[in-house]
């Protein structure tokens, strides 16, 4: 089957796949050819794809899966193929993110703050351990 993950800055990966195993918003599924046609929200985490044994690792942060029989389409917000991630900034990006959350406190007023910093530390541990740090 073939597979295309799109950001909105362009294909980020088209090739064709065995299998892919996505971050869904209510929990990890995989994907093999032949698949039911479905469409899904996808969390920040990571895509694992195989092809021809070899197992590739991407880091993504939210989208949707449109997943067909022959065909599975992912928009999501960015996509890092693991042996392109930058780990010196992934790791300042994690920094970055625990020193803001350490100043922040959970209250209502600082609520939403508080959240764009736990996902901009949570991209960047798996931007990390996509990329096997």
């Amino acid at each position: 089957m073939e597979l295309t993950i799109v950001t909105p800055e362009g294909e980020a990966f088209r090739a064709a796949v065995d299998r892919v195993v996505f971050p869904g918003t209510e929990g990890e599924f995989g994907v093999l050819e032949g698949h039911e046609r479905f469409l899904t929200p996808l969390k920040i985490g990571q895509v694992e794809i195989l092809q021809g044994g070899a197992t590739r690792l991407a880091a993504i942060s939210g989208g949707f899966a449109d997943v067909g029989a022959e065909h599975v389409v992912a928009l999501v917000d960015t996509c890092e193929l693991a042996d392109e991630i930058d780990v010196p900034r992934a790791e300042a990006a994690r920094d970055r993110a625990r020193v803001e959350l350490d100043k922040l406190s959970p209250n209502q007023s600082e609520e939403h703050s508080f959240k764009m910093q736990e996902q901009a530390l949570h991209r960047a541990l798996v931007r990390l351990q996509a990329a096997g740090r």
